[in-house]
């Protein structure tokens, strides 16, 4: 069986009301969309989509970024997902429903501008199956001991697998 891929960009991105990252472009010419995380407010966006067939095991989100200023430290970043099942309770008017958010961190690029790959191993996926809508939330955890890399984090691309 193939692997169940989705790739979500910055200008798909879908903001809570307060708190999230700047919609920008990273490069004046080639003009390149990307979210800027800053480094000091835990900041969230979300994509949603609906879960394909197929769909099985435990999920791996891959964060693409660079960093605008920082060569050194660390990142973090807090990646959740909320899946809803049709005839579920959850009323999508009033609450979300996200499960527990899955962390993970790792040492920036030593030069600016330069991307990484920072893989979140999602151990908890709110029970998501084929046919679910669900949405995809992604923050950089500036709290998190091992975020400590200063600047903006610009996260160009998120890219969702299934395990199979």
């Amino acid at each position: 069986m193939a692997t169940t891929r989705f790739a979500f960009g910055p200008l798909g991105a879908e903001f809570p009301s307060t708190n999230f990252p700047q919609l920008t472009i990273s490069h004046t010419t080639s003009r390149r969309p990307a979210l800027a995380y800053d480094a000091t407010t835990k900041e969230t966006a979300h994509w949603t989509a609906i879960a394909p067939q197929g769909l099985t095991g435990t999920m791996t989100a891959i964060i693409t970024y660079a960093m605008v200023s920082a060569v050194a430290n660390g990142v973090a970043f807090d990646v959740a997902v909320e899946a809803i099942t049709d005839n579920d309770a959850t009323d999508t008017d009033a609450a979300t429903s996200f499960d527990t958010d899955n962390t993970a961190n790792e040492t920036v690029p030593a030069t600016a501008g330069y991307i990484s790959q920072l893989s979140v191993t999602l151990t908890t996926q709110d029970s998501i199956a084929a046919g679910d809508y669900f949405r995809l939330s992604v923050a950089r955890d500036p709290a998190d001991a091992a975020d400590t890399a200063t600047g903006d984090c610009l996260v160009l691309a998120v890219e969702l697998r299934d395990a199979a």
